[in-house]
């Protein structure tokens, strides 16, 4: 029986500054992945015990995100623990998308909720 030839796998990009498809950077060039970060949405968990501000959700890990009251892209501080508020992902995805949907209807458009 042949040897099987062997598929085309173009090498994949290893650059901090990397692009998803909608041109925004990755979670790394935005920040998100300095220890920095980790160490303030540990701060921000905590203070919230793990628990969702909204739905009051009591989750760990990944399924739990620590959001900021005010955005970046508003003024709001990054590392600011009283800037901070503990969402699970869905409620974060919805609150998102709210402030998102605000920025579409006032004209200033865009998309990157900075938090």
């Amino acid at each position: 029986m042949p040897a099987r030839i062997p598929a085309f796998r173009p090498p994949r990009l290893r650059t901090a500054a990397r692009r998803d498809e909608s041109g925004r950077p990755n979670a790394a060039a935005r920040g998100y992945c300095d220890k920095a970060h980790k160490l303030w949405r540990q701060a921000v968990l905590n203070k919230c015990n793990w628990q969702c501000v909204d739905c009051k959700r009591v989750a760990h890990g990944r399924e739990m995100h620590a959001d900021h009251v005010v955005p970046i892209s508003q003024g709001g501080a990054r590392y600011d623990v009283a800037n901070g508020e503990a969402r699970c992902v869905r409620c974060h995805s919805r609150k998102t998308a709210k402030e998102n949907a605000a920025k579409c209807n006032s004209g200033r458009g865009g998309l990157d909720h900075g938090g």
